[in-house]
């Protein structure tokens, strides 16, 4: 690194902290949402395999339209998510396979944790899972859906463990202090990060 480069990134780091008032940085659930919302752009399709108790099979394909975070300050911080997805697969049940494509809105609530510059939900804890629809094929997937509850919340925490809901590069005082956050925590509408 060159004197210049090294001079130029000290007075960065200074302009940042004299910014950040040392505090912190702090984004907020606004930020958050526009964020995942704009991820979301793109939709992709996640591949889902559950084992039902009769030793069957549900392979689905879970596409996320929309996602809304909301943060709370209640036990400790926690983000609230209202999910709408469309699943696509098949079902075995009653010694049939049947096709369906439905939508189902899981809600739950997590807590947060942050990787380099990346925030990731962890943890997720389903609240309600709604299917939509009044088919046969959707009265058996919501049937079945609530018996496989906690496989089902461990494959949206895989999900939220590889898709981070914000990435700290967003203004040049995100990138600069990204390195030095040193704690995370979800506040009433907004996640601040703590530095030093």
């Amino acid at each position: 690194m060159t004197i210049r480069r090294a001079i130029a990134v000290t007075v960065l780091l200074i302009s940042t902290l004299t910014l950040a008032g040392c505090d912190g940085l702090s984004v907020s659930e606004t930020e958050l949402n526009q964020a995942v919302a704009k991820q979301l752009e793109q939709p992709k399709s996640n591949h889902i395999q559950l084992t039902l108790e009769s030793g069957n099979t549900l392979d689905m394909n879970l596409l996320v339209k929309s996602a809304h975070i909301d943060l709370t300050d209640r036990d400790g911080g926690l983000a609230l998510v209202d999910m709408k997805t469309e699943l696509q697969g098949t079902l075995s049940a009653f010694g049939q396979s049947f096709s369906f494509s439905t939508k189902v809105n899981p809600s739950f609530e997590s807590g947060v944790r942050l990787e380099e510059n990346r925030v990731y939900l962890v943890a997720p804890k389903i609240t309600k899972i709604a299917v939509e629809g009044s088919s046969f094929n959707d009265k058996i997937l919501r049937s079945t859906l609530g018996s496989l509850h906690d496989d089902f919340e461990k494959k949206l925490a895989q999900y939220f463990d590889t898709h981070p809901v914000y990435v700290l590069n967003h203004s040049t005082r995100e990138k600069a202090t990204a390195s030095m956050i040193k704690g995370i925590s979800i506040k009433e509408d907004a996640i601040e990060f703590a530095i030093f």
